[in-house]
């Protein structure tokens, strides 16, 4: 096996790692709960990440396939800097369509209910602590790689 290959896949399964708890971070930031007055079970979080976790399971693997087909197919003809924006690029689409889905398929009651009936306001709180997650991973992962750290 070639030694860039597994290299790709130490690092595909670390920020497949890095992405998963950005993802559980930012819906846990943003979880406000069930009003009090809600009528019936109320929803936990963990049912409602289990929900929208599907959806981005659909979005981060397209985009993990698209990203290993460049990587196989033009990572050898394209700058250096290329492949890390591309996956930047995909892993922010999956987040937006994401966000955008899961947020359509709940009703219009449960959402005004857990604080979330303005879609920007939503997609915003979840997408700023995603950015926050993420840049915190990568700059821990810089730091080691580095040597300015041995955490």
């Amino acid at each position: 096996m070639e030694v860039s290959t597994q290299i790709m896949r130490i690092d595909f399964i670390k920020y497949g790692i890095l992405l998963c708890l950005s993802e559980v971070l930012s819906s846990l930031a943003i979880w406000r709960g069930a009003a009090s007055d809600w009528i019936g079970a109320a929803p936990s979080f963990w049912s409602l990440e289990a929900w929208r976790l599907k959806y981005w399971a659909l979005f981060i693997l397209c985009a993990a396939a698209l990203w290993v087909l460049a990587w196989f197919s033009v990572r050898r003809h394209v700058p250096s800097l290329a492949m890390p924006m591309l996956a930047v690029f995909l892993a922010v689409a999956a987040e937006v369509l994401t966000s955008a889905l899961f947020w359509r398929q709940l009703p219009w009651a449960q959402a005004n209910y857990l604080g979330w009936s303005f879609f920007p306001r939503y997609f915003w709180e979840h997408f700023l602590v995603w950015i926050l997650t993420m840049s915190a991973g990568f700059a821990l992962h810089l730091f080691r790689k580095r040597g300015y750290t041995k955490v």
